[in-house]
C-alpha cells in the first residue's frame, strides 16, 4: 500500500507541475483563480454493513477527511478528479449473547467523474478502492483487534450530488461496496455501505 500511495502522490505532483508549465489563455487564467487544483475534504457519515450477516443491524456515525485533486477538465461542465480520504466505517451488531460494534478505518482513493451545471449544482459517479487501516470489535467495554477477519482491500461504486459556490462545495455521496469485507469467503458475504455529507474547500 505504501508504494501505491507514493505513486499516487507522485502523479498528483506531476499533474500540478505540468499544468503550471503549460501556457494558459486569458479565460483559463481567470478560471484558475477559483478552480484550484487541490481541495480539502471534511464530512460526517452514516455507515453500515449489508449482505448475508443478519447480526449487523444498526448504522454507525463516523467522519471522513482528506484532500482531492482535479485531474482533468474535459469541458466547461465535465471533469475528472481523484481523492485520498481517511474514512471511519463499520456497523453495530447484535447476536444471541452479545451486542457491540465493528469499527473499520480505511484509506479510500475514489476516482470520480463530475458533471456540473452553470448554476453550481453537480452530479458525480465513480469507483472507490480502499485499504484497511484498522479493524476493532468493541463489546462489553472491551476492544479487540479484528483485522485478521477483514479483507485488507475494499472496492465499491459511488454516486453523489451537491452544490458548489466559488471555492466551497457541499454534497451528499453514497458509496456501496462490491467486494466481500470478510476474509473467510466460504461463510458470509458482507459489504460496506456509506452515506456521507461532505464539504470541500479549494485552495
Amino acid at each position: 500500500m505504501r508504494k501505491f500511495l507514493v505513486l499516487l502522490c507522485s502523479c498528483m505532483i506531476a499533474q500540478l507541475v505540468i499544468a503550471q508549465i503549460l501556457p494558459d489563455s486569458e479565460k483559463d487564467r481567470k478560471k484558475k483563480k477559483i478552480d484550484k487544483f487541490f481541495y480539502a475534504i471534511l464530512g460526517i457519515q452514516s455507515t453500515g454493513i449489508n449482505g448475508d450477516s443478519e447480526s449487523y443491524n444498526e448504522s454507525l456515525i463516523g467522519f471522513h477527511g482528506g484532500f482531492g485533486i482535479r485531474l482533468a477538465e474535459l469541458n466547461d461542465n465535465l471533469g475528472i478528479r481523484t481523492e485520498l480520504i481517511y474514512s471511519m466505517q463499520g456497523s453495530k451488531y447484535e447476536d444471541t449473547y452479545v451486542s457491540g460494534k465493528v469499527v473499520l478505518s480505511y484509506i479510500n482513493l475514489p476516482f470520480v467523474i463530475r458533471a456540473a451545471s452553470k448554476g453550481g449544482f453537480y452530479g458525480e459517479a465513480g469507483l472507490q478502492p480502499g485499504f484497511l487501516v484498522s479493524a476493532k470489535d468493541k463489546y462489553n467495554d472491551q476492544t479487540n483487534d479484528y483485522k485478521d477477519y477483514i479483507n485488507g482491500f475494499d472496492f465499491g461504486g459511488l454516486l453523489g450530488l451537491g452544490y458548489q459556490k466559488n471555492r466551497i462545495s457541499v454534497g451528499l455521496r453514497i458509496a456501496q461496496g462490491i467486494t466481500n469485507i470478510n476474509k473467510d469467503e466460504d461463510e458470509y458475504k458482507d459489504r460496506n455501505f456509506v452515506a456521507s455529507l461532505r464539504t470541500t474547500f479549494a485552495f
